[in-house]
């Protein structure tokens, strides 16, 4: 108070027009005091170190209710494989083991986080086969996606859960809140419904489940009925190894997958975590929006290639049909087809050939080459084959009774049927666009993808991509791999999902960043604790030093 009045007073501190002719008129030394003291606090922002102490919160420690909790529980815990009719009672037990607040001490999420690693770690050879049941697919590929990558995002977040679920300090200085601290306190949901898929069944329902554990909320699990054998063995294991207060599982000992995800959705969940189709995606959104709870959609995407003419064509071949065929092409963000000119297309086309039977030499053989998951997906598969109006130029041989197909690369026309949806099979389309700009359009024409890829030396070529596309994440001469990077977001943006995980991200798709802003008390007669200027009846001067301040803000 005193150091803006002097300020204002010797001139060392200019007042602007309105405000200056104000306190001529008043001719207040309070107003003058005042003014000045507010203008100092605003160049002296910059000297500012800290504004108060940093906040600390720690989760509430288990009361004796949470070391109580289950012990009145009728399905949670106490039947091995609940019914349909149990899923209102369950939701509801699972409800009441978040209340009592036992999943919120860190000491607890450490320890089932440490249980989830232990049931990676130690089944992996159950995993394989599981996998293999379902879907074919070779070892190698099923331990990368559902046995290393589950177990580096939940070592990844064991690393940082301090960090990541203490408050968020926010030192920068408002006027119009001055003095005061403030802070973002992470707080869970509540009760997650986190719902898995069939493709890459442990991976997709593991990540999701270890950043709802580490946000500290209770978990209901439905994982996919599609990959049966695998859907068994995860319902199996979480039941071995988690505490089914923390973590219940519920879907695979029934039918199908409809009927059990609709009964789940009647139900309040605080946050749903969905991992599939656009079409069901929908459907998920509706029963959130039911409820008005948070809705984080992980979908699938038809995932343009642009290969330009100043590409590395090996680079670019190798790349796209690795990543096209890994499990068979049944990934979200597998290259959907390939966008390139006339001058490059030979080229591409024979290089995609070479490095198909370069990297799937016998993909015939069981545990070479993946298989697709159903009947229903492989009859698709073999009506786009038999219509797409193209040139295969490589693969397209097919075995419905054991659900082979052959990596395949096809040369087609922009209004192919292989061009319409996604494929979610091991096709490779290319089609030859004019020039880049008609590349460009073409990808802005369709719904926004879950994953980009451009193949280009020229950085004024990638920028004119990047600026004029939309996709949920990108690689630059490469496939894959953003998605594969822990300090990356994931996820889809339009059609192609809504939110995004992996890592820090994960964690927060299942915890409130609850913003507190604490007023400190000054002994300053309320003078800058309790500015006069912001309470009725109004005056001329009361409204243009609150124009000041909030200009100033």
């Amino acid at each position: 108070f005193g150091v803006g009045w002097i300020a204002v007073s010797a001139g060392f501190i200019e007042l602007a027009g309105p405000v200056k002719e104000m306190v001529e008129l008043e001719g207040g030394l309070v107003a003058k005091a005042l003014i000045g003291s507010l203008v100092a606090m605003l160049t002296l922002d910059h000297l500012m170190d800290g504004h108060g102490p940093e906040p600390t919160f720690h989760p509430s420690t288990a009361t004796e209710k949470a070391a109580q909790v289950g012990a009145s529980f009728k399905v949670v815990g106490r039947k091995p494989a609940p019914a349909m009719d149990d899923i209102p009672t369950l939701v509801a037990e699972m409800r009441s083991s978040f209340d009592s607040g036992i999943s919120l001490p860190l000491s607890k999420r450490m320890e089932q986080l440490q249980a989830l690693h232990r049931m990676i770690s130690e089944n992996e050879a159950a995993i394989k086969e599981a996998v293999f049941q379902d879907l074919g697919r070779p070892n190698g590929e099923t331990m990368l996606y559902d046995v290393a990558l589950p177990r580096r995002e939940i070592e990844h977040v064991m690393h940082n859960l301090k960090k990541w679920t203490k408050t968020r300090s926010v030192g920068d200085i408002s006027l119009l809140t001055f003095p005061s601290t403030q802070w973002l306190q992470p707080q869970p949901y509540g009760v997650a419904l986190v719902i898995g898929t069939w493709n890459f069944p442990f991976m997709l329902s593991v990540n999701p489940l270890a950043g709802a554990i580490a946000a500290g909320n209770t978990v209901v699990l439905k994982p996919c009925n599609v990959s049966s054998a695998t859907a068994k063995l995860q319902a199996e294991l979480i039941r071995k190894y988690m505490d089914p207060r923390i973590v219940t599982v519920v879907g695979p000992e029934m039918q199908g997958d409809r009927h059990t995800t609709a009964a789940l959705l009647k139900h309040k969940f605080d946050v749903i975590f969905f991992t599939g189709s656009p079409a069901v995606g929908k459907v998920v959104a509706q029963g959130a929006a039911d409820h008005l709870a948070k809705c984080v959609l992980e979908l699938g995407g038809k995932n343009p290639v642009i290969v330009a003419d100043d590409a590395d064509i090996d680079v670019a071949a190798k790349a796209t049909v690795w990543g096209r065929m890994m499990n068979a092409g049944q990934q979200c963000i597998s290259p959907d087809y390939v966008l390139c000119s006339k001058h490059v297309e030979a080229q591409f086309v024979k290089a995609c050939a070479k490095f198909a039977k370069e990297l799937y030499p016998t993909p015939e053989k069981p545990g070479c080459f993946g298989r697709i998951v159903g009947d229903s997906q492989m009859k698709r598969l073999i009506n786009l084959l038999s219509t797409h109006g193209g040139e295969v130029t490589y693969g397209g041989e097919h075995d419905a009774g054991t659900r082979y197909i052959a990596p395949t690369i096809v040369k087609v026309n922009p209004d192919s049927s292989l061009m319409g949806d996604e494929i979610f099979g091991p096709i490779l389309p290319i089609c030859v666009m004019q020039d880049l700009k008609a590349a460009i359009q073409f990808v802005k024409d369709k719904p926004k993808p879950l994953s980009l890829y451009i193949f280009s030396q020229s950085k004024k070529i990638q920028d004119e991509i990047l600026a004029n596309t939309s996709a949920g994440g990108v690689t630059i001469n490469g496939c894959l791999w953003h998605a594969g990077h822990s300090g990356l977001p994931f996820g889809g943006v339009g059609a192609s999902g809504l939110d995004v995980y992996h890592g820090k991200y994960t964690i927060d798709c299942f915890q409130h960043l609850k913003p507190v802003l604490s007023k400190t008390q000054l002994p300053d007669m309320g003078l800058l604790s309790d500015p006069f200027f912001v309470y009725p009846p109004w005056t001329t001067l009361k409204e243009t030093l609150l124009r000041f301040v909030a200009d100033h803000s």
